[in-house]
């Protein structure tokens, strides 16, 4: 999968944690990748930068790659089912594959996020999957139906 780099955030230490790249293959979804531990303000960081790349580029899948992120973030939840999802929705990104992370604390915060009603509800369309390929697929079914 060829992808390109668009940006990338470091949080004060210098670090990067988030990456952000279009796909060759699939010019309108946008690949993020985290990595090492986030706080709270770190992943509303980062996800505006999502909403920039969104208008800025006109993407409307968005692939969550959280196999390397550390830490919960349960707290933050509620900002992205008020605030960041219906702003994708307003955008005209409806769907987001998350690839799990192995971190048991993240797991849960991504399941409980994907299992709220409230996306349903504003019509934004989430799963988890344990690859980028499998969350490809599922993409690809998607337009079927």
């Amino acid at each position: 999968m060829e992808k390109t780099l668009l940006t990338d955030i470091q949080n004060e230490l210098g670090d990067t944690y988030a990456q952000y790249y279009k796909l060759e293959q699939y010019p309108h979804i946008l690949l993020q990748e985290w990595k090492g531990f986030c706080m709270p303000d770190e992943l509303k960081t980062g996800h505006q930068k999502v909403i920039d790349l969104v208008t800025k580029h006109k993407f409307t899948h968005l692939i969550s790659v959280i196999v390397d992120i550390e830490g919960s973030f349960e707290e933050t939840n509620e900002w992205f089912l008020t605030e960041f999802n219906p702003k994708m929705v307003e955008l005209g990104m409806k769907y987001e594959a998350i690839i799990q992370s192995e971190n048991l604390f993240a797991q849960l915060s991504a399941e409980e996020l994907v299992e709220d009603s409230t996306l349903k509800e504003i019509g934004y369309h989430m799963r988890l999957f344990d690859s980028v390929e499998k969350g490809l697929e599922w993409f690809e079914e998607s337009k079927k139906s």
